[in-house]
């Protein structure tokens, strides 16, 4: 039999004695059940049924009684028939025949059932009995309740002995339980020592024989018997003795070739390390080495032979004995050798020797290479932080370092107009130039993009501005980028470390000190340089300020839209206003859009700012008169939101203005963006049938050019001409982009007018629409209704009549006024 096949027969065994034990206690269980619901039904419930039916009897004696007390006052013997109470007493024997019934029906013994059956006979009877008198009626309830006392006493006893036969039931049980309970024990351990003969011994036994033939045992005395896996465990392990027997034989056999072999094998590993290797013997002599040691060390006209190697000079640190790993040994001839030794059992050591040089050089190669520019070879911003606090370090005797921060002006145009390897080649030629300029103490670095920086320890004598000033004059010089002439310049910023301390904080100071005095040479024109001052740091410190409040300036209602009037000058009506945002600051009170915008754009704010101040002019302007627009400011960054457009046209929806009615005014240095994209947004506001306007004309480089890509619906002359419209040039210029835009059929307006004569000239010069201070200054919203009334009937809306150009402007002066 199989150990299978006995597992399965023993666990059915087990299976079996589990069964009957279940049903045997399922059976027991059962019947305590039986005798838990008889003890209820037989013994309790009969009991109680003639408890009742006795009660029920000695009440209606009790209340018989008290009647014949009654009548006995008055003398008189009346029959039963002849009383009152005949009916209740009739209906209380009823209860009392059906309790009785109950009782005799639930009877544990026939002589409890059969003294029940004589009672409810007695009272049948006397119930039958109309003419029995009240004595003789009580007389006979009181016979039947004595009764009642002898069934109970038979019933008591009949219970009493109920209980002693559940009691030898539930014991009976008790023991039928211990025997199964035992014998069910007794059949498991009978399985379990049955499966443990049969399986345990001979598993026992080829598990010894494994384990000997693991040992290198092989005469193992192995005999199979019967037909289990056993025995065919037991003829495996024979058979597997037998074939490692005659192998072993085979490979004594063989074993000097084997050696051989290995030897062979030991030989091609060492050959092909990469890493040179020796054996050095406890007196010092070599007595292994590689193919790779004689070629790190034999190799050369002057190189020694391998067994001198170790007593020569050039070499001798090499083989030091001891225990070394990873030393690294720079040789005369300008080799880097890692040296890694271990002492060997006997004495003498093992030495591998790996020419690092190659790794060396890579790993200088890329240490200059991450802290110096690929393009330029100068260090990088990484090295020059380094540097800037040395030289911080370095200070003595009162003398002071300067820090000079350098940007080329028009590197972006040379970059475009003449490709990323012309760019390429003026950084370099500017790396050149600036390396050539400095001097002892002096330290070139590319800090970024066309940012250069020089970091200099300054003589007691020594003035920074000359630095700066050579700078200057070295890069205004004409560049030859392949061939094609350049000219860019540079603006420096110019920080002196002063008193700041040493350390990482005051690095970043000066760093940052400089790139504002950068900032502010940019800001003054350019090919300039600028030193750094105090308030500097403060405008800095003002413009997080105003960045940190204006982020809530909207939810706080800060915020305030102005309108400006544009007036046409031949009917002398308004025909729409400009949108000027305003923003009271809850301290500094009224701030600047000088000062605010540029702090929106470089925050990212200008897109939540600008999306209210759309929404909000166009429901304000949707208040207006229908024949009036409403003019807003887009910011160059907005055009980088692609939603721009939606949220336009959201805005119109929402407040119920037609698009007619909307002008967006954009500036000229829109373009210097994706200028496609940008023509493609103001395009699709044209679609909706927005108006696009271009601000500030006229100050730019290209904007003639950037008339004929897209067709404005409007051209503001930009307020600079206007002011000086009485110079030859200005004044030139004025009709030269009147005629353009009459010419392109654009309409043009001049913005910025403050006085008559300035009105006198442009409408001389054919200018139809005008807009400034001389007719009013921007005004809230609440007061764009009455300027709009006030204006109209200063002008003849109402009065009608012509006027000469004389008497229509001293009117629009005192609107301004107003």
């Amino acid at each position: 039999m199989s150990i299978r096949l006995k597992l399965i027969v023993g666990c059915l065994g087990l299976t079996m004695v589990v069964f009957g034990l279940g049903l045997f206690a399922r059976s027991s269980q059962q019947q305590i059940g039986t005798i838990a619901t008889r003890i209820y039904d037989e013994a309790l419930l009969s009991l109680s049924y003639l408890r009742s039916a006795q009660n029920s009897l000695v009440k209606l004696e009790a209340d018989l009684r008290d009647r014949l007390d009654a009548n006995a006052t008055l003398k008189t013997a009346p029959r039963l028939q002849q009383d009152d109470p005949k009916q209740s007493a009739e209906i209380r024997l009823d209860d009392i025949l059906g309790d009785l019934k109950v009782a005799a029906d639930r009877a544990i013994s026939p002589a409890g059932g059969q003294k029940v059956e004589e009672i409810r006979n007695r009272i049948l009877h006397l119930r039958a009995d109309r003419f029995v008198s009240t004595p003789a009626f009580l007389q006979t309830l009181k016979v039947i309740d004595n009764e009642l006392d002898t069934a109970v006493e038979i019933f008591a006893g009949d219970g009493y002995r109920f209980r002693r036969e559940v009691g030898d039931l539930i014991e009976r049980a008790d023991r039928q339980s211990q025997i199964a309970l035992a014998g069910g024990v007794g059949g498991a351990l009978i399985i379990s020592v049955l499966l443990s003969t049969l399986i345990i011994p001979p598993v026992r036994r080829a598990v010894g024989i494994a384990t000997a033939i693991a040992s290198g045992k092989l005469d193992n005395e192995i005999r199979p018997s019967g037909g289990g896996e056993t025995s065919q465990l037991l003829t495996a392990l024979a058979t597997m003795q037998t074939s490692i027997r005659e192998l072993m034989a085979a490979q004594a056999a063989s074993f000097g070739s084997q050696i051989a072999l290995q030897n062979t094998r030991f030989d091609a590993a060492l050959n092909n390390m990469s890493q040179g290797l020796c054996l050095i013997d406890a007196e010092g002599r070599l007595i292994i080495r590689n193919r790779r040691f004689e070629e790190m060390f034999c190799g050369g006209d002057d190189a020694p032979a391998a067994e001198a190697v170790l007593q020569d000079e050039r070499y001798a640190a090499l083989f030091d004995t001891g225990d070394r790993s990873g030393a690294i040994h720079a040789l005369a001839d300008g080799r880097r050798i890692a040296v890694s030794s271990e002492a060997v059992p006997g004495g003498g050591w093992v030495v591998t020797l790996e020419d690092f040089t190659e790794r060396h050089r890579a790993e200088a190669r890329l240490t200059h290479m991450t802290q110096h520019d690929l393009l330029t070879g100068l260090p990088n911003r990484r090295q020059f932080r380094e540097r800037v606090a040395q030289a911080l370090l370095r200070r003595r005797g009162g003398r002071n370092v300067a820090m000079l921060s350098i940007n080329l002006d028009g590197f972006k145009a040379v970059n475009d107009l003449l490709g990323q390897p012309a760019g390429d080649a003026l950084l370099q030629s500017v790396s050149a130039r600036l390396l050539d300029l400095a001097g002892k103490g002096e330290f070139v670095a590319r800090i970024g993009g066309d940012e250069f920086g020089i970091v200099k320890n300054l003589r007691l004598d020594e003035r920074p501005d000359a630095l700066a000033e050579g700078v200057l004059a070295a890069l205004s010089q004409p560049f030859d980028l392949h061939g094609v002439p350049a000219t860019v310049g540079a603006s420096i910023g110019i920080a002196l470390a002063d008193e700041l301390a040493d350390g990482e904080a005051a690095v970043e100071t000066l760093l940052k000190n400089a790139d504002l005095a950068l900032e502010r040479a940019k800001s003054e024109g350019r090919s300039t340089y600028r030193f750094f001052e105090p308030e500097m740091d403060a405008q800095l410190q003002m413009r997080r300020k105003l960045e940190l409040d204006l982020r809530g300036a909207t939810d706080r209602g800060e915020l305030e839209l102005f309108y400006q009037p544009f007036v046409d000058v031949e009917t002398q009506t308004i025909t729409g206003f400009e949108a000027l945002l305003r923003w009271t600051h809850p301290e500094l009170g009224n701030v600047s859009p000088a000062e605010f915008i540029p702090v929106a754009e470089a925050s990212g704010l200008i897109h939540a700012i600008g999306h209210w101040a759309l929404l909000t002019a166009c429901q304000e302007a949707a208040t207006w008169p229908d024949d009036l627009v409403v003019s807003v400011n887009l910011s160059p960054v907005q055009f980088k939101n692609r939603a721009l457009v939606h949220e336009v046209v959201d805005a119109l929806a929402a407040a119920g203005l037609p698009a007619a009615r909307l002008h967006l005014e954009v500036t000229e240095s829109l373009f210097l963006q994706d200028g496609e994209t940008v023509a493609a947004m103001l395009e699709a506001f044209r679609e909706h049938g927005v108006g696009v306007s271009m601000d500030d004309f006229g100050t730019g480089y290209s904007s003639l050019g950037y008339l004929s890509r897209f067709p404005f619906d409007k051209i503001k002359i930009d307020q600079s001409f206007v002011r000086a419209v009485d110079q030859r040039d200005n004044h030139a210029i004025i009709r030269a982009v009147i005629g353009l835009g009459r010419a392109m059929d654009i309409a043009v307006i001049a913005e910025g007018v403050e006085t008559a004569e300035q009105l006198a000239i442009l409408q001389a010069a054919g200018c139809k629409e005008v807009q400034g201070y001389y007719f009013s200054r921007p005004r809230p919203s609440g007061e764009v209704a009455a300027a709009i009334r006030q204006f109209g009937t200063l002008h003849g809306r109402r009065t009608g009549g012509a006027r000469s150009p004389h008497d229509r402007l001293a009117p629009a002066a005192r609107l301004a006024a107003g």
